[in-house]
């Protein structure tokens, strides 16, 4: 799942977002950062903005009949600019700011005031250009500071952003926003102890700051601690219950507990407070296909795609949920589908190879199962049941000789001492050869102690009979292998298939 902060985007699932959705996303929830600390400043500035106009009621001279009190206009310009703020209106708050008779239009936290709301605006260079003057005459400034940290921020410039936090701090250490900011820094780049330290700091000096609360739930959920996540996540939606996102990273907190249906709910209400934002269909997907839901999983997956169709991983999540309702070649047309997006997404490449098997398009099956076994990332274990299963492919193919080649080719990466190179013999031999070494084969696999291997060396054995035409004795071997209660082995499904091909009229 994903995490999306105030200030930025904050990835959580590690692999599944491209670049141009992430920049979206950032000046999106930055748009709504930034209309968030110009109400702050409204909140807690206007009160000292007006503490130099007189009380209503305070003697003054009387004003001409013709111009209004400068007082009524002032307050009415603030009115006018929360208002518009709490709207989503920046221009219009710039225009009641521009339109009102302030009492000290050049104090440096009125500019700032002006700052933010260029900010809120999307005028960055009119924002920066109004800071560059505030901090030129008031260098610590620490509102000015964090103002043009977000600015650099938004620019790609980190290095810049995170000098500008850390000064905002030094010169105001109960900077809130700032050291939230900070945190959230420390968060992307994986520093979780410095994280929680800086939101630890900004939550001692306001309680409800939704940034360092939504950061240190993230904290928790990054250093595996569900049950605390869940806990600071849900103050975060007692604070802000149309913030999103926050039941987004609830759900994920949920999930890591296994309360899959609360995190399908968390999911459901983020998608009822935000319809257009396309990865919390994609996150309850995910729920759903835990949970085995398999038609709602479809429908997340399918609803996000028409978003987001460049994003592989939807139509392999998708081709998943397709396997679970039974729809071949639904699942085969998304695999074709992702792997022409990212053809070197290695994990796609075995469960693509089985739909093509069970489909009875078996060079093609093959040739998936040969890149299944050779192209392993350098930290994975070689499956070397791959490479048995690209040679039967090739058989049932009647392409004896495509796998011949590939088998003398393999043998010698095969273990010597494993039943995986005792098959691979017996498959290079000829029909004649193999019968006179049916005992003792058979006798090895059932001397294995491994259940799971000792069943998939009997479906290899059942395919080669299959191609022998020992239909009966493949039967038998696919039975056994298809009635095991093995979870997740990819030659008890193919058994299942093997088995309704050879016994259904």
């Amino acid at each position: 799942m994903q995490h999306r902060t105030f200030r930025g985007a904050v990835f959580y699932r590690l692999s599944t977002l491209s670049s141009v959705a992430d920049v979206l996303i950032y000046f999106r929830t930055m748009r709504s950062a930034l209309i968030g600390l110009v109400t702050v400043f409204l909140f807690y500035g206007c009160s000292s903005f007006q503490d130099s106009v007189p009380e209503r009621g305070a003697e003054e001279p009387a004003a001409p009949a013709e111009e209004p009190p400068t007082l009524d206009l002032t307050e009415e310009a603030y009115d006018r600019i929360s208002l518009a703020v709490s709207l989503g209106n920046p221009e219009e708050a710039i225009a009641a700011y521009e339109q009102a008779q302030l009492n000290d239009p050049d104090a440096p936290e009125t500019q700032v005031l002006l700052a933010n709301l260029y900010l809120a605006a999307g005028d960055r260079d009119a924002a920066q250009t109004v800071l560059d003057e505030v901090l030129a005459s008031d260098p610590d400034n620490g509102d000015a500071l964090f103002a043009a940290a977000l600015i650099a921020g938004s620019n790609g410039d980190t290095d810049a952003e995170r000098d500008l936090l850390q000064r905002a701090v030094e010169a105001d250490p109960e900077q809130s926003e700032a050291r939230a900011a900070l945190g959230e820094i420390h968060l992307e780049n994986r520093r979780y102890d410095a994280a929680e330290r800086e939101f630890a700091a900004s939550l001692a000096n306001d309680p409800d700051n939704i940034v360092a609360l939504v950061g240190l739930g993230n904290v928790k959920l990054r250093t595996e601690e569900p049950e605390a996540a869940e806990e600071v996540l849900s103050q975060v939606i007692e604070i802000a219950p149309d913030y999103s996102f926050a039941y987004a990273d609830r759900s994920r907190a949920r999930a890591m507990q296994y309360e899959l249906n609360a995190a399908e709910e968390d999911l459901s209400t983020a998608i009822d407070l935000d319809p257009e934002y396309p990865w919390h269909r994609y996150d309850r997907g995910l729920v759903r296909l835990e949970r085995n839901a398999a038609a709602g999983a479809a429908d997340d997956f399918s609803a996000f795609i028409q978003t987001e169709p460049e994003v592989f991983l939807a139509y392999v999540h998708r081709a998943r949920a397709y396997v679970g309702l039974g729809d071949r070649v639904a699942a085969i047309d998304d695999f074709e589908t992702a792997l022409a997006l990212r053809p070197d997404y290695l994990p796609g490449y075995r469960p693509y190879a089985m739909l093509l098997f069970e489909d009875e398009r078996f060079p093609e099956a093959g040739e998936y199962f040969r890149r299944a076994w050779e192209e392993v990332h350098p930290n994975d274990p070689r499956d070397h049941g791959m490479a048995m299963l690209a040679a039967l492919s090739w058989k049932f193919a009647d392409q004896p000789q495509r796998a011949q080649r590939f088998l003398e080719s393999a043998a010698s990466d095969l273990p010597q001492d494993t039943l995986y190179y005792e098959m691979a013999r017996y498959y290079l031999r000829s029909a004649s050869a193999r019968r006179g070494l049916d005992g003792r084969i058979l006798g090895e696999i059932e001397n294995e102690p491994e259940q799971a291997l000792r069943m998939r060396m009997k479906f290899y054995l059942a395919g080669q009979y299959e191609v022998d035409e020992r239909r009966s004795s493949a039967v038998a071997l696919y039975r056994e292998v298809k009635e095991t209660e093995l979870r997740g082995l990819p030659e008890q499904r193919l058994a299942e298939a093997r088995y309704d091909a050879l016994t259904t009229p």
